[in-house]
């Protein structure tokens, strides 16, 4: 019996030796994030059945007091309402109403998010368009914000990784809130 069960603990440590290690910079060095993103977000009060609905998004970010130097990559976006046709762009403008950016947008699986991979100030506007889809009743509800990836050092900001990649390698915050908009009927 002694010799099953030495034989059994030392493979269950050889095998966990042998196991591959979960890549360090996947786990979160903090259940808060660095980087806090305060959202409010506007939508246009009423629309018809097809029509244009414009989403903005008023943002101020607040960095944590850090010794070390740190990083974020952000998206902005999030779930439009079903069958709405999401932004192909969207607009960055300072505090002051200069347009600094346009930001490429694309469909993901958790929603349409646009890459905001510029110099963003820390406060500022994000204006963006969808269009409703034809068949559309009652209300319209779009939940949107920020998708922030950290801590990043300043080479892995400068290797702008996907947005694919980004989930797999740092650790994930989100920051939306829900906006409706009335459909008309008549």
């Amino acid at each position: 019996m002694r010799r099953v069960l030495g034989l059994t603990a030392g493979l269950a440590l050889t095998l966990t030796g042998l196991a591959p290690a979960v890549p360090v910079a996947a786990a979160p060095v903090s259940a808060d994030p660095l980087i806090s993103i305060a959202v409010k977000v506007r939508a246009t009060p009423t629309a018809r059945p097809g029509g244009k609905v414009t989403y903005v998004i008023d943002y101020s970010q607040t960095w944590t007091p850090s010794f070390a130097p740190y990083w974020g990559a952000f998206w902005v976006g999030g779930r439009f309402p079903a069958g709405a046709r999401g932004p192909s762009k969207a607009t960055l403008y300072d505090t002051a109403g200069k347009r600094l950016a346009v930001l490429p947008c694309r469909r993901y699986a958790d929603g349409t998010w646009c890459d905001a991979h510029v110099q963003m100030p820390h406060q500022g506007r994000i204006v963006m368009s969808a269009r409703l889809p034809a068949r559309a009743k009652r209300t319209a509800t779009a939940r949107l914000g920020f998708d922030s990836f950290e801590p990043l050092n300043e080479a892995q900001y400068a290797r702008h990784y996907s947005r694919k990649q980004a989930r797999e390698r740092f650790h994930e915050f989100r920051f939306t809130k829900p906006v409706t908009t009335r459909v008309r009927t008549r």
